[in-house]
């Protein structure tokens, strides 16, 4: 067990320590030297630690087991924030290591909940230091499930499951080396394209880099230069839209390991679904909208705020969008999520086409007790244990929802927070508490980090955990938590 977990622990740690470098590089360009030589510290403390244990762990030959590579992977999302959040104690040392902690687990898992936002917490390197963790977890959350959770078949993932191109089975990584580095082009790809675009749309580069990773992991960052999306122009709008899309999409179809074609996006179910939703389901927002407050929302804004929900990112498109869509329309919207294999969080489009498959088989046996009906997602059928997999994994969310609100209550967080926090938590898209009603009445909109800030330590932990949970993928998360309890029993 401490072969595998150690192993993927130095490897990532590495990935950490490297990304240091481009907050110095900031923070020397902003004339900040001592946040300079934080950086720089805390990377070269993180790069030592991971030489460490892959010294400790190299000569390893040990094949691990379904359970011990699920292990692994829930601690290693544990641990690896405990690193990345030296940099903000070192930046403010009057800063809670639990805050650091909150917000870089926040961070990885792309989820985007803030709780530091003191003056040195919003500097230029502290902001490309979030978003750098962002891009990172992002290409983690593809490579955890394109290169584990779908080869495990977990939940109705094998429906999803992508041949792993052959190459030297020598190493810890082996064959996996070809898919990681063809992944990795394609989301760097996209994610250069981004900046590139953010910059001929007229944004400095810092900002534009920042913006180009939060955006590409789907993480629902905005850089300094503003709060909203509407508070850049028009182009940069278009290629923030742009890169929640392909973020939200099954990054399989990107990186070219299914049949390379433009009509390969549209055979994908999942695909179709999402441009439906976001359409379609934009011209609904924004007729619910006008029905029931009275309120007027541009249809284009309603569509971009589907985009936004939907890929669990919740930029903030406008202010008026969090007084005029109903706080239960955005919690149903991340509840569901984005693609399979992509950086967005939620239970999943495919899982939740499944279910209504489901529901359509039953209900046409009522008219035919004893006929057939063939059910399946995209050419290929699915079987009843898959559809007990799919089944858990939604009760699972509700659950863990209820369970993780109610321990948030205990603590002092009022319920509607606590609800909106736990399934945000959950589904990877923190900034859905800005839907939530303040205490003067009003919803949160763009202040979430406040309320995140003002919660007590406890409960940020509690978030944490259910942050890494939803990233993890909840029952891999409770198999691994069972599996560690019947070895301690």
């Amino acid at each position: 067990m401490f072969a595998i977990i150690g192993i993927v622990l130095a490897a990532s740690l590495s990935v950490i320590a490297l990304a240091h470098l481009l907050p110095v590089l900031v923070a020397v360009s902003a004339g900040d030297n001592d946040q300079a030589i934080v950086f720089a510290m805390t990377g070269l403390l993180t790069a030592f630690i991971a030489g460490a244990l892959g010294f400790a762990t190299g000569g390893q030959k040990h094949r691990p087991v379904v359970a011990e590579r699920l292990t692994a992977l829930s601690i290693v999302w544990l641990i690896v924030p405990g690193f990345a959040a030296i940099a903000f104690v070192g930046v403010d040392p009057k800063t809670l290591y639990v805050d650091a902690y909150f917000d870089a687990v926040s961070a990885l898992t792309t989820t985007g909940s803030i709780s530091l936002i003191n003056e040195l917490s919003s500097a230029p390197a502290v902001m490309i230091w979030r978003a750098t963790l962002q891009w990172i977890g992002g290409y983690a959350t593809l490579l955890m499930s394109m290169l584990v959770l779908a080869q495990l078949g977990l939940a109705g993932l094998s429906l999803r499951r992508a041949p792993i191109p052959p190459g030297d089975t020598s190493g810890p990584f082996g064959r996996y080396w070809p898919a990681m580095v063809a992944l990795g082009l394609v989301y760097g790809s996209v994610t250069l394209a981004g900046v590139i675009g953010l910059l001929v749309g007229g944004m400095a580069l810092v900002p534009a880099i920042g913006l180009a990773f939060s955006a590409a992991a789907t993480g629902g960052l905005m850089p300094n230069g503003g709060t909203v999306v509407t508070s850049i122009s028009v182009f940069s709008g278009i290629v923030v839209a742009t890169l929640l899309l392909l973020g939200a999409t099954n990054y399989l179809r990107h990186a070219g390991l299914v049949r390379r074609s433009p009509r390969t996006y549209w055979e994908d179910p999942e695909f179709r679904y999402m441009v439906l939703g976001i359409t379609v389901g934009g011209i609904v927002l924004a007729g619910l909208v006008a029905i029931t407050s009275g309120a007027s929302l541009p249809l284009i804004n309603a569509i971009m705020w589907m985009l936004s929900l939907l890929s669990t990112s919740v930029f903030a498109v406008d202010e008026a969008g969090f007084g005029s869509i109903p706080l239960l329309v955005a919690l149903a919207v991340v509840f569901v999520g984005g693609s399979t294999m992509s950086t967005a969080g939620g239970l999943k489009l495919m899982r939740i086409a499944i279910l209504m498959k489901q529901g359509s088989r039953e209900i046409a046996r009522l008219s035919h007790p004893h006929g057939i009906v063939h059910t399946d997602f995209g050419g290929r059928s699915f079987t009843m244990p898959l559809m007990r997999g799919v089944w858990t994994m939604f009760v699972l969310m509700l659950v863990f929802a209820l369970l993780t609100a109610l321990a948030l209550t205990v603590l002092g967080v009022p319920f509607e927070h606590a609800i909106t926090a736990s399934i945000g938590a959950l589904s990877n898209a923190g900034p859905v508490l800005g839907f939530a009603t303040g205490i003067d009445g009003a919803p949160i909109g763009v202040g979430s980090s406040e309320v995140y800030a003002a919660m007590p330590a406890t409960a940020k932990l509690v978030l944490s955990l259910a942050m890494v949970a939803g990233r993890v993928e909840l029952l891999a998360f409770v198999g691994v938590v069972t599996a560690l309890t019947t070895q301690d029993s």
